[in-house]
């Protein structure tokens, strides 16, 4: 993802009530965060992360397999190459809530920092 997608992502997103100013706190975040000093600015928080982790959990067995994890990766952003393809799964090979929510999080700052390099 670009840096001019992330910050046309984030605008659609948040909708703020100016624009310019929203944007300029963000870039200024983005900074931040390149210099160590400001957390990471990605799109997703945990809550939006485990609402898309329960989206895929059809079944609602608060576990999803493999096909469905990578799907979710794709919906919020990821290509295949950008996340952990082999991420840590219970005595059924299935995927908990958590671990989802910190492989995403942790390929979205991967993401960020690849960006601002």
């Amino acid at each position: 993802m670009s840096l001019v997608n992330h910050l046309t992502s984030t605008l659609l997103i948040h909708e703020p009530n100016d624009p310019i100013e929203f944007l300029v706190n963000q870039v200024e975040d983005i900074i931040r965060f390149r210099d160590d000093s400001g957390k990471p600015p990605i799109l997703f928080n945990d809550d939006n992360l485990t609402n898309v982790f329960k989206g895929v959990d059809y079944l609602k067995k608060g576990t999803i397999d493999l096909s469905e994890y990578i799907s979710a990766m794709k919906m919020v952003g990821l290509n295949e190459n950008d996340f952990n393809q082999n991420p840590q799964v219970d005595e059924t090979n299935r995927i908990a809530c958590n671990i989802f929510v910190y492989e995403a999080k942790f390929a979205l700052i991967k993401q960020m920092n690849a960006m601002i390099q």
